[in-house]
C-alpha cells in the first residue's frame, strides 16, 4: 500500500471511530451486529471486520426518525449478516438474519417482535468503505436492504404502541422498495406470491392490511402490557388476535404477514394460551392449526 493510502486509511479508521463515539447513543436502535464469513476463504477477515464495523455504525449512529431522544426507548435489536459467496472481486452473496424484541410493561420479561431470514441479498463492499444511505436516492442493495428491515423493526414498535403508529415507517419501506426497482436486485420482485421485500412492504401498507396491524396493537397495548394489571383482560385481548389471522389467512392466503407473525409470535401465543380454559386452548387450536398446518408440533401445546 501506498503511504498515501496508509495515511488515508488512517485518517477513515479515526473519522470512523470518532464517528462511533460521539453518534452512537443518537439513533433509535440498539442493534447488535455480526458479519459471519466462515463459509467463504480466500479474502481478507479484515474486509469482513470492517464490514461489521460500518454496519453497526450505519445502524445505531444514524436517526432513523424526527423522534426526539426523550420521546422513545433504543429497541434491541440484532443483524446477522452470513456471507455464502464470493461473487467476484468486491461482490458478495449472503443472508440476512433480522430479530428484534420489545419489553413488556411492567414486567421484566421481552416479546420477540421479528425474526425474520432474507435468503437473497447480493452486494458489492471495498474494506474500509463508510455505508451512506438516501431513500429518494438509492445506490447500492446492502444498505437498501439494511434500512429496509430498520423502518420494519421501527413499524412493528410504531404499531405495537399506538394504533398503526408505524404508518411513516411503512410507507419509508414502500419508498425504498419503489427506488430499488429499476435496478433489478434479487429480493425486491414484485411478485405477489413471494415473500419479498417489496411484497412486505406493500402488505404493511395496503389496505387488508390494517387489520393485521390493529391486532398487533391490540396483542401488544392492550394484551402482553396489561397482563400485570389485569391479567383476564389482558389474556382475552391477546386470544382475540387469532380471529384476525384466521380472516387474513381465508381472504389472502399468502400474504407474507401470516409467516411473519408465526415465525415471531406463534410460540409465546401458544405459550400463553395454553394456561387458559379448556375451551379457549380448544378454539384456539383448531384456529390455528387452519392457519398454521406445519406447525403441528409447537400446536400440540393447545391439546
Amino acid at each position: 500500500m501506498s503511504g498515501m493510502g496508509v495515511i488515508l486509511k488512517c485518517l477513515f479508521v479515526w473519522m470512523f471511530t470518532t464517528a462511533g463515539i460521539f453518534s452512537l447513543s443518537a439513533g433509535e436502535l440498539h442493534a447488535t451486529v455480526k458479519v459471519q464469513s466462515d463459509l467463504v476463504q480466500g479474502t481478507s477477515k479484515q474486509l469482513f471486520a470492517s464490514l461489521e464495523e460500518a454496519l453497526r455504525t450505519f445502524i445505531n449512529g444514524r436517526r432513523w426518525s424526527d423522534l426526539s431522544a426523550d420521546s422513545y426507548e433504543k429497541i434491541d435489536c440484532m443483524f446477522t449478516l452470513l456471507i455464502t459467496e464470493v461473487v467476484s472481486n468486491g461482490m458478495f452473496r449472503g443472508e440476512l438474519y433480522v430479530q428484534s424484541r420489545r419489553p413488556v410493561r411492567d414486567d421484566a420479561r421481552e416479546t420477540p417482535m421479528l425474526n425474520i431470514r432474507d435468503k437473497h441479498l447480493e452486494f458489492g463492499y471495498t474494506a474500509y468503505q463508510p455505508l451512506l444511505f438516501d431513500p429518494h436516492f438509492v445506490q447500492d442493495n446492502l444498505t437498501a436492504t439494511v434500512a429496509f428491515y430498520v423502518y420494519l423493526i421501527l413499524g412493528l414498535a410504531g404499531d405495537a404502541d399506538a394504533p398503526l403508529g408505524g404508518t411513516p415507517f411503512f410507507r419509508e419501506m414502500e419508498q425504498i422498495a419503489a427506488s430499488v426497482q429499476p435496478f433489478g436486485w434479487r429480493g425486491w420482485e414484485m411478485d405477489r406470491n413471494s415473500r419479498s421485500r417489496s411484497v412486505t412492504a406493500i402488505s404493511f401498507n395496503e389496505g387488508f392490511g390494517e387489520e393485521f396491524r390493529k391486532m398487533w396493537y391490540r396483542y401488544h397495548a392492550l394484551g402482553l402490557d396489561l397482563l400485570s394489571a389485569n391479567a383476564s383482560v389482558g389474556m382475552e385481548n391477546i386470544a382475540s388476535s387469532v380471529l384476525p389471522l384466521l380472516l387474513l389467512h381465508e381472504e389472502h392466503p399468502g400474504s407474507v404477514l401470516i409467516p411473519m407473525f408465526g415465525d415471531a409470535k406463534l410460540d409465546e401465543l401458544i405459550s400463553l394460551l395454553s394456561t387458559g380454559s379448556v375451551i379457549t386452548k380448544r378454539e384456539a387450536y383448531q384456529t390455528l392449526r387452519k392457519i398454521y398446518p406445519a406447525r403441528g408440533t409447537v400446536l400440540e401445546k393447545l391439546r
